[in-house]
């Protein structure tokens, strides 16, 4: 077979028969490869990801233990373990796969059905390849996450008139979605709608009014989009997150079991239904939704620690206390973690009060709250306060939930997820306001005091009283841009120095990572531009 275009081309084949292995071990000899590596499982394909970079992954659909290659492309993707401009092809003989595809939020660059001829392979890896060559600046931008750079290289191609404009219209839209620009994105949308009504085209125009604000048109369009593209499940998904915003628990949840009807879905979408499930009452829907997508992707990386605590919990809401240890001591055998032991110890706590064992449930509270000395994740710090109020440990409750609330004091969900601990514990709604409006208004006098301190030449002070505060509150957008921003300005009067240049590019690239238009970003590098040219004299 003439395969001459993968000529210094990385390939990786993941494929649980010794025959097939041993078949694209012949079939790719000889075409000029860079690196050509075959391995059996996952396990191995992870680690060789995780040690180089590959320019083609073939994978076979089944691999055995229960887990298959469509779990592992949904885990690749949503970890970012590879580059947007590697492909990524499937290799199947289930005929039933075109279905699979049909509805996969994370699908292959291509499949192929067993069994098939060398010629087909040939010309359709070419277009591939073509495809790649034609998107990789566009790619490379996606990867470094640089969502002007991404626009700039679609018009490129759009301005060529290359042969996948339309694929540059589609990560066109959804980079100037990432930027908030919802004006752009809509006007881009509908002009592809008016020429074709795409599913992801409408599916798009729906996010860019929610956006600039106009959520009922935004339902709207995703319910026409769904009864016209009933497989399209990002469309169920954001519908089923308008409704809840809305307060519509119920709503949400009903759209989420339509979608589970059309397919099984991804692990992030089950975990939707889950949480949703929980909010509205019918903790038997969790107990049955994610124990089944556990037991389908048992032996799969997309599985979380908080996967098994929602099980958990959705028996404890059955007043299954008991059988609720099961799945938290399954976890911890298999992630063992800091931030996990914490989350499954937390639940730990709680079932074990709800199943009489104080005596024990008092013991390990003391051990999580001695180690939950460092930033904690949302779900790992309501998990904790609740534990701790069950356990009268209200002090180190409130404490941890004044941390939540000053690490995203406008996060109206982490506000959400604070009233109820606090209303489990029967506390009142006032003192729930009054935790989450005490603690905001410490994170503005703890910022105002670091820009004063700037403003007035203070630069050291500032800097070590917002990168301080910076460290401890790492998702606080607000002071965590004022410490990039601070440090930026002190070298620019000092000169550049190793260990503060890294923290502020640090900072910088927390906060890009959250708002990547946030008008913080351009002042910071407005300082650095100007500090390279200086030191550059």
């Amino acid at each position: 077979m003439s395969l001459g275009h993968l000529q210094g081309k990385r390939v990786l084949v993941i494929d649980d028969s010794d025959a097939m292995r041993s078949q694209m071990q012949q079939t790719f000899t000889g075409t000029g490869c860079a690196r050509l590596l075959t391995v059996p499982n996952i396990r191995q394909a992870l680690e060789a990801l995780k040690a180089e970079s590959f320019d083609i992954i073939l994978c076979d659909y089944y691999l055995g233990e229960n887990t298959d290659g469509q779990q592992f492309l949904e885990y690749l993707r949503t970890q970012d373990l590879i580059s947007r401009n590697t492909l990524f092809i499937m290799i199947t003989a289930e005929q039933g796969y075109q279905r699979v595809v049909q509805v996969a939020e994370c699908a292959p660059d291509d499949y192929f059905l067993k069994p098939f001829t060398a010629a087909q392979f040939n010309a359709r890896l070419q277009r591939m390849l073509d495809k790649q060559d034609e998107l990789r600046a566009i790619s490379a931008a996606t990867d470094r996450k640089d969502w002007q750079a991404v626009i700039r290289a679609c018009d490129e191609v759009l301005a060529n008139a290359g042969r996948h404009s339309f694929e540059a219209l589609k990560i066109k839209g959804s980079a100037l979605l990432k930027l908030g620009r919802a004006e752009q994105a809509e006007a881009l949308y509908r002009q592809i709608v008016e020429t074709r009504a795409l599913p992801w085209a409408r599916h798009g125009l729906a996010r860019a009014l929610e956006l600039r604000g106009d959520v009922e048109q935004a339902s709207t369009m995703l319910q026409e989009n769904l009864a016209e593209a009933p497989e399209h499940m990002a469309s169920y998904e954001l519908l089923s997150r308008l409704k809840q915003r809305a307060g519509d628990v119920g709503g949400a949840l009903a759209v989420m079991e339509r979608a589970q009807a059309v397919a099984p879905g991804t692990m992030a979408r089950v975990r939707q239904l889950g949480d949703l499930a929980l909010q509205a009452g019918r903790p038997e829907v969790a107990e049955m939704v994610l124990g089944d997508a556990l037991q389908r992707h048992r032996f799969s990386p997309v599985r979380e620690a908080a996967d098994y605590a929602r099980v958990s919990q959705a028996l404890i809401r059955q007043n299954k206390a008991t059988q609720a240890l099961a799945p938290l001591v399954q976890a911890k055998r298999e992630f063992r973690d800091e931030s996990s032991s914490l989350l499954l110890g937390a639940h730990e706590v709680i079932a074990l009060r709800g199943s009489g064992e104080r005596a024990k449930a008092e013991a390990l509270m003391g051990s999580l709250i001695e180690r939950a000395r460092h930033v904690l994740p949302g779900d790992t710090a309501m998990a904790l306060a609740e534990a701790c109020y069950l356990t009268g440990h209200e002090q180190a409750g409130e404490q941890i939930l004044a941390h939540a609330v000053q690490n995203a004091p406008e996060d109206t969900r982490v506000h959400g997820q604070a009233r109820a601990v606090l209303r489990a514990a029967g506390k009142s709604d006032q003192h729930s306001d009054a935790l989450i409006e005490t603690n905001q208004r410490q994170v503005i006098l703890l910022n105002n005091e670091g820009v004063a301190k700037a403003e007035r030449g203070e630069l050291e002070a500032a800097i070590s009283l917002l990168s301080n505060a910076a460290d401890r509150l790492p998702n606080n957008i607000l002071i965590v841009s004022n410490a990039a921003l601070v440090i930026a300005k002190q070298m620019l009067t000092r000169g550049q120095d190793n260990e503060l240049l890294r923290a502020c590019l640090r900072y910088r690239g927390a906060v890009a990572q959250q708002s990547p238009e946030h008008p913080k970003l351009q002042q910071i590098d407005v300082l650095l531009s100007r500090l390279r040219k200086s030191e550059s004299v």
